[in-house]
């Protein structure tokens, strides 16, 4: 993260929040439905047939307003966003624009040329990085649908941790696992991982209520008392910075034995994480969408009824511990010294890297 666009975006983010309303602080961009692998839980390619992907001059205009309006952040997603053929001149164009934070979500599973094609991109345009990994062997290609899935993925992060050791600053990378019934016994070999190629650590759970997201019975945890052991293992991680109180969560929730914690309505302005779909929907994490930022400003979507009925259904919605995604999560439990510890890492690396 970079200081000076933060400072130059925070009088807008100020008033965004003095109005009560969402600042976008941070949106993730899908800029196509295509993907390199067939998820067992995922439904996001089956869209492709009617948008694939978002046009180089359509992204252009969703980056204008974000910026325009004070984003911070973007992360581009999909769907694969690798698979996305203009990708390195969508990075190039929303990373010369006033975002403190440019991060890409992918699998890097695609040929070597195109892996080296993204890469090209990510450290010319200084942009953080995070790569999917839920396992090792058959547990990796069942979740994910490939071919030597892990074996393919670990040769780009290779790549990555070689070009990446020649900079006098780094870029940040994260390996991101989704913690299921499949791999959950994998889950100390993949955090070994993590420590052995020096990358943080995302920790989620596999969950069929969410959008996007199909019921697979064999994904399910049925294991709890193992599923305990490795949230405790997550938490003692030196590498993991999904927040304790967020893993310490999850078995409660499959439960169904948790507190309701929602970031659109306990942190409306700064907790609140939008979903732009590559038609230019901009969509939250239930319902249709809210409007679109082809056809709209931002303001007008929030001024308008439908983001006012939105609102009602968080109200009305049980929840669902996804909090993670958003910066609400990161500082819900400050007081938790780890978790204190990683906020002024995150301040500290944003000071270091605007000197």
């Amino acid at each position: 993260m970079s200081a000076y666009p933060f400072f130059k975006k925070l009088g807008r983010n100020i008033n965004h929040y003095l109005k009560r309303r969402p600042a976008i602080f941070f949106a993730n961009i899908l800029v196509t439905y295509h993907c390199t692998q067939r998820c067992l839980q995922c439904t996001i390619p089956e869209l492709s047939a009617t948008w694939p992907k978002m046009s180089l001059n359509d992204f252009r205009v969703i980056i204008d307003k974000l910026d325009r309006y004070g984003t911070q952040g973007l992360s581009l997603s999909g769907g694969e966003p690798i698979a996305h053929p203009d990708l390195p001149e969508l990075i190039a164009y929303a990373s010369g624009k006033s975002f403190s934070n440019i991060h890409l979500l992918t699998t890097l599973y695609a040929s070597e040329k195109v892996v080296r094609r993204t890469l090209d991109a990510v450290f010319e345009n200084n942009v953080s990085l995070s790569c999917s990994f839920d396992g090792f062997g058959e547990v990796a290609d069942s979740l994910r649908g490939g071919d030597h899935v892990a074996d393919r993925v670990l040769a780009g992060i290779n790549e990555f941790n070689y070009r990446n050791r020649k900079r006098t600053r780094p870029l940040g990378a994260y390996l991101n696992i989704v913690i299921s019934q499949l791999n959950l016994y994998q889950i100390p070999e993949i955090l070994q991982l993590a420590e052995s190629i020096g990358w943080k650590v995302n920790v989620d759970l596999y969950r069929w209520q969410s959008e996007n997201h199909r019921e697979i019975d064999e994904m399910k945890i049925v294991d709890f008392d193992q599923l305990a052991d490795m949230l405790e293992l997550v938490k003692r991680s030196p590498n993991v910075v999904t927040p304790d109180w967020l893993v310490s969560g999850y078995s409660g929730y499959l439960r169904d034995d948790y507190v309701k914690y929602c970031p659109y309505l306990e942190a409306p302005t700064f907790g609140s994480k939008f979903f732009i779909h590559p038609n230019g929907d901009v969509a939250v994490c239930i319902g249709d969408h809210i409007g679109n930022l082809l056809t709209g400003e931002p303001e007008e979507i929030f001024a308008a009824d439908v983001w006012a009925n939105r609102k009602s259904e968080f109200h009305a919605c049980r929840g669902c511990w996804n909090t993670c995604y958003t910066p609400a999560a990161r500082f819900k439990s400050y007081f938790n010294p780890k978790d204190l510890k990683q906020a002024w890492q995150m301040i500290g690396r944003a000071l270091y890297k605007s000197g």
